[in-house]
């Protein structure tokens, strides 16, 4: 229960803090302001009074900055709204949201999301892409405007516009960090609601693009022109099948030679958690050598995949340093470079090769959702479940023969073979016919 006093300086003054919580203190003069005292000894002037049967605090500041007669005239303001219904608070907040700016809300949604990394809940590659997507395509579209002007009507011309200029995965990418923006302010009240909330992405087709035989040669030919750790890394891309990123930083601490076993910190995957994927016996080979030239090369870098690039801002190879250089040579002398970027091979297309090729011989959707490290079989099941058509034609094939010799109905090849037999016995003399008749008797 709040105590009560005339409030003074000499009164406030005396007031002993609390060991811990925070003691409130009422006013005779005016019962609405109150005083609050941490363990701190932080003293807060603010004012509570119901409207519309429900209690609303508004802050007036700290004391001493704030002297009594001050705090006393701020609250008989407030008290003076509130009897007309108008929340302070509400009213405090719409005037902050006037002068707040979009490129405001993307500052406190970069803190924010740099707090989660820090605590591991999200991966600073994320920031990375998001912060590309907003100085690209987002910034100069509504950095300007200020929060309260961007209504629904004006966030659906905002996404019309992106729709119209940027590629559809590009677009889906602006909508999803805009959303996320005024969702972070609205869940912090600096404005009441999500303009963005009802604009949908659009549906992008799954790209299947997957290297045949003769196109995985001509890979690995042209590989044999480039520098081993070249050579390397795309083969470590393509016997591994996992994300180019986490191969590029793959570390030493992180492998288990003589397991077989890679295992990737929760940090570092999409899923937030860790991940052991399984090394093919190809891979460990590479990574053995790697590591036995390792040390004298250098020396006590973490990395496998050391990047020599001057200014190496991460110290191993970068996404960065396949768009433009080994990358584009190693596809070109192979034959596989192409304009169309839908058709494009890239380094993402070593992971489906992989996946691919696991559905084409056979192995079960579970076993190659596993291998990717996918949180879902269904997403392995969209992607790959067409590629596994041999081998559920011969599961259905399997089940449907044995079907038909539970009640006796020939199949097709027994009815070829009874109608070949009958067109045999058709030749035979009478003799022959006697004499087969005697030996089956």
């Amino acid at each position: 229960m709040s105590k009560k006093f005339n409030f003074t300086i000499a009164a406030i003054n005396k007031i002993i803090p609390p060991t811990s919580g925070r003691d409130e203190y009422r006013d005779l003069k005016i019962p609405e302001l109150t005083l609050r005292v941490t363990a701190s000894d932080t003293k807060t002037f603010s004012v509570a009074k119901k409207i519309n049967g429900k209690y609303v605090r508004a802050t007036l500041g700290r004391f001493p900055a704030n002297t009594i007669e001050q705090a006393r005239k701020k609250a008989r303001e407030k008290i003076a709204l509130m009897e007309d219904g108008i929340n302070p608070t509400e009213l405090k907040r719409e005037a902050r949201a006037k002068q707040l700016t979009v490129a405001d809300l993307y500052l406190n949604y970069e803190d924010n999301f740099k707090a989660k990394i820090k605590v591991g809940e999200r991966r600073q590659k994320s920031l990375d892409d998001l912060s590309r997507v907003w100085k690209l395509h987002i910034q100069r579209r509504v950095a300007k405007h200020t929060a309260v002007e961007i209504t629904s009507g004006k966030a659906l011309r905002i996404a019309d516009n992106l729709k119209a200029e940027l590629t559809a995965g590009l677009y889906n990418n602006g909508i999803s960090l805009l959303k996320s923006l005024f969702n972070l302010a609205a869940s912090h009240e600096l404005i009441k609601e999500n303009p963005f909330s009802g604009i949908s992405k659009v549906t992008i087709e799954a790209k299947t693009r997957f290297l045949s035989k003769e196109e995985i040669a001509a890979l690995f030919e042209s590989l044999t022109h480039e520098k081993a750790i070249y050579q390397d890394v795309v083969q470590i891309l393509i016997y591994t099948g996992q994300r180019k990123g986490n191969v590029y930083s793959m570390e030493w601490e992180e492998l288990d030679l003589d397991r077989g076993v890679w295992t990737i910190p929760h940090t570092k995957t999409k899923t937030k958690k860790v991940y052991h994927a399984q090394l093919a016996t190809p891979a460990v080979e590479i990574l053995k050598r790697r590591l036995a030239e390792h040390e004298e090369e250098f020396g006590d870098s973490p990395y496998v995949f050391v990047s020599k690039q001057r200014g190496s801002s991460t110290g191993h190879l970068s996404v960065k340093s396949d768009n433009n250089g080994y990358w584009m040579r190693i596809i070109k002398r192979a034959g596989l470079y192409t304009d169309n970027a839908a058709k494009r091979i890239t380094p993402h297309t070593m992971r489906k090769t992989l996946a691919s090729w696991q559905a084409l011989e056979g192995v079960d959707l579970l076993s190659i959702s596993k291998s990717l490290g996918h949180s879902d079989i269904t997403t392995t099941a969209r992607a790959y479940a067409h590629l596994s058509g041999d081998t559920v034609k011969a599961g259905v094939q399997k089940a449907t023969d044995a079907m038909q010799a539970a009640v006796h109905i020939p199949n097709d090849s027994e009815l070829t073979a009874r109608a070949q037999l009958l067109e045999k016995i058709s030749l035979l003399t009478e003799n022959e016919c006697l004499k087969l008749l005697a030996e089956l008797q």
